[in-house]
């Protein structure tokens, strides 16, 4: 979509204002219920793995919140692995549920295609309040649990 003239000039002077933009599509708000779900884990190339080790068990999700754990099973073959959920897919694929490090990729023994189906049950999800929600695959789904700061001096 092309903006006309009077709003490419107001942005290039740093004076639009925000409503002046057509709004881009927002991802859905994170699912913080703890219900497991079933969709596709693709790989993420090493190379769009910005701040991130990939060796170690990092995830984005399309619906958990940044910071949650959770239990993923990939259901060709029944091989889990428990991950961190590092940040948000931005703009997911249809059906996409994860993408996945190498590391996790070959914990689950995907194909090498990069793609598999995977049952994603979270074991905690924050909470905007601060508590913790244990999500179902700890067989304590709905539960609440409070983390409490460490000692001052630790």
């Amino acid at each position: 979509m092309r903006l006309p003239r009077s709003a490419q000039l107001l942005l290039l002077a740093g004076l639009a204002l925000p409503c002046a933009l057509p709004a881009a599509a927002a991802a859905p708000p994170a699912d913080r219920s703890g219900q497991a779900e079933r969709g596709l884990a693709s790989v993420i190339p090493a190379a769009q793995l910005t701040g991130v080790d990939p060796r170690a068990n990092s995830v984005f999700s399309s619906t958990l919140p940044k910071g949650a754990t959770a239990r993923v099973t990939n259901t060709r073959n029944n091989r889990s692995t428990i991950v961190l959920v590092q940040d948000r897919i931005p703009a997911p694929r249809p059906g996409h549920v994860l993408a996945v490090s190498q590391r996790v990729a070959d914990l689950l023994g995907m194909p090498r295609n990069g793609v598999a189906t995977v049952k994603v049950a979270p074991l905690a999800v924050p909470q905007p309040d601060g508590t913790v929600r244990l999500g179902t695959g700890t067989g304590l789904a709905g539960r609440r649990a409070f983390v409490p700061a460490p000692p001052h001096g630790r």
